[in-house]
């Protein structure tokens, strides 16, 4: 691979490999959080939405929890703003993902890694946790990588992240990925049709794969880099596709402790083998 930059559009960061122009994806942050989008492969469709109607707060590769505590003081990160209707309950208490202005970006021989400097702040804009948020975009020569982990630091107090469909870290699959357009869902030991194989389950990966007029075949790809952890997955037909360790039980941490979470996501051209599913889990 050859050398890599950052073109930033407005508040996008674009990473681009300047001798071919090939454009990996794009890391940025709005009022409400940080996330990726877009996310090329190497032919230059996008694997990811930058948010859908009905879920404006489904943000391309994302984290996301509701609620978080610490001590009497509580806040949902789950959802943000436009909201969907006046009695919805997930924006009751909302607080925000302040990225905070400096990054540093390190250009690597595969691409750029950002980090992300993150405070959670609940609705009266007082501080809940801190977060590092570490995001490497990096090109294979027949896909291209986003990795991103989250270390949640109990910075002001001992943190409870209750159990809950509303959270971990994942991704909003582009729409013509998914099966109401003719695309199949993909887990490991040759697992492959609708949501169920393998929501609220365990794999070694997922993926949503089409074949797109005039297009050709892609998909996006996803493993979890916690070391001996294969799930739970939340994964649905809509476009939803989470990595949730609060699916099945709380997690919490004492004052000044941390959480981390990994996902990698993988936008790939042709057809996932089992020989590339392997390779993209293990690198």
């Amino acid at each position: 691979m050859g050398n890599f930059e950052v073109k930033v559009n407005a508040k996008t960061h674009l990473v681009v490999e300047s001798n071919t122009g090939r454009c990996l994806g794009g890391v940025g942050a709005n009022f409400y959080r940080p996330f990726v989008f877009p996310l090329y492969t190497p032919a230059g469709h996008t694997v990811v939405q930058e948010f859908a109607f009905d879920h404006p707060f489904h943000n391309g590769v994302f984290v996301g929890q509701g609620p978080v505590k610490v001590g009497e003081r509580e806040a949902g990160f789950w959802a943000a703003p436009p909201r969907r209707s006046f009695t919805d309950k997930i924006f009751e208490n909302l607080g925000r993902m302040d990225t905070q202005k400096a990054s540093d970006m390190v250009p690597h021989a595969d691409g750029v890694q950002f980090v992300q400097k993150v405070i959670w702040r609940d609705a009266n804009e007082e501080p809940l946790i801190d977060e590092i948020r570490r995001v490497n975009l990096w090109a294979l020569s027949d896909a291209t990588v986003c990795d991103m982990t989250s270390e949640k630091i109990a910075t002001y107090g001992a943190v409870e992240y209750p159990q809950t469909k509303y959270g971990s870290i994942g991704i909003r699959v582009e729409p013509r990925l998914l099966p109401v357009m003719g695309g199949v869902i993909i887990a490991d030991n040759s697992r492959s049709g609708a949501p169920e194989v393998v929501h609220e389950g365990e794999s070694d990966f997922v993926a949503y794969q089409n074949l797109l007029p005039s297009h050709g075949q892609c998909g996006v790809f996803m493993t979890i880099l916690d070391e001996g952890v294969r799930g739970p997955w939340f994964i649905r037909a809509y476009g939803m596709a989470l990595y949730n360790p609060t699916w099945t039980g709380s997690v919490a941490t004492p004052a000044g402790g941390t959480w981390k979470i990994s996902l990698r996501v993988v936008a790939y051209d042709g057809e996932l083998t089992a020989a590339r599913a392997a390779r993209w889990c293990e690198i």
